[in-house]
């Protein structure tokens, strides 16, 4: 924009008739450049009449005015003397220095540098949720396909002895052995009387004792679980309370200590080996069950 020659008399008279009308009022410099939001430099080359220290003409003519109307004076002599001393200079044709550059977009880039940490760490917080979701759906659906997969209870827990009237090593409880029948004697068809030999008892062998599991130390059992391949298992106490839900891995081989009475459920039963206080434990399993159920008083 074009500025204003300094030091010329059109600008020297509205500088001074400035000055004097703010002094007749007892106004400060200070005063006059709060009052219009200016710098007090300013407002001092406004009344001494050297426009060229400010922006340009377009905003002179509007420190002027302003300024005018805060003292209560008429603007019109002042602004056309300004534009007198304009229109007797050469105009420049070249752009301000400070012009070139792209022109600043406010609030733009600020915004989207303040926003993007905010939206990167909220979708942090996102994942870590559907995350943690996810892995607690997946280990509850596991848990809920082993039970939903299991037989029907199963009535006697691993250890004890077979019921009355099961088949014993030797033969079935109770079984007579047989006897073979004796050979057609001709005296006996002939009608004659003859000693008839009694049959000799065989005598059974009894079922061996279960061994005793060895004594719980410090009134806890100690529970060894050895997994030829992978399984899931649960321990529960007397309230129905899991107190151990692992996932043993193939290979691996864990130990653990319980209070009695506790409930136990291995999924994949037929691939873990089970030892409590130092004695293996029978699942029991028959058929095609492949989850165990064991109660250890």
């Amino acid at each position: 924009m074009p500025q204003a020659p300094a030091g010329t008399p059109a600008d020297s008279s509205a500088g001074e008739t400035l000055r004097r009308q703010r002094e007749a009022l007892g106004l400060s410099v200070s005063e006059v450049a709060n009052s219009l939001k200016l710098n007090p430099r300013q407002v001092e080359a406004l009344e001494s009449g050297r426009f060229d220290q400010l922006p340009g003409a377009a905003f002179t003519r509007g420190f002027l005015r302003n300024y005018a109307r805060l003292l209560k004076i008429d603007p019109a002599p002042l602004l056309a003397g300004l534009q007198a001393s304009v229109t007797s200079e050469t105009v420049e044709l070249s752009p301000a220095s400070n012009a070139q550059g792209d022109m600043p977009q406010v609030g733009r880039g600020r915004f989207r540098r303040s926003v993007i940490p905010g939206v990167l760490a909220a979708l942090a917080l996102f994942g870590i949720v559907v995350a943690g979701w996810y892995y607690d759906t997946q280990r509850k659906k596991v848990a809920d396909e082993l039970i939903a997969s299991a037989p029907a209870p199963v009535g006697e827990a691993a250890g004890m002895p077979p019921a009355a009237g099961a088949p014993t090593q030797e033969g079935g409880a109770g079984k007579t052995p047989d006897v073979a029948p004796a050979a057609a004697d001709p005296a006996v068809a002939q009608g004659t009387p003859t000693a008839v030999p009694l049959p000799v008892p065989v005598k059974v062998d009894e079922p061996a004792p279960a061994p005793a599991p060895a004594a719980a130390v410090g009134g806890k059992d100690r529970l060894v679980f050895d997994f030829a391949q992978d399984a899931w298992i649960e321990v529960k106490d007397k309230n129905g309370k899991a107190v151990i839900t692992k996932l043993g891995k193939a290979g691996s081989r864990e130990e653990f200590e319980v209070s009695p009475p506790v409930a136990v459920v291995i999924g994949n039963a037929r691939s873990v080996k089970l030892e409590r206080n130092g004695q293996p434990v029978d699942f029991g399993l028959t058929g095609k069950m492949t989850i165990a159920r064991l109660k250890f008083e």
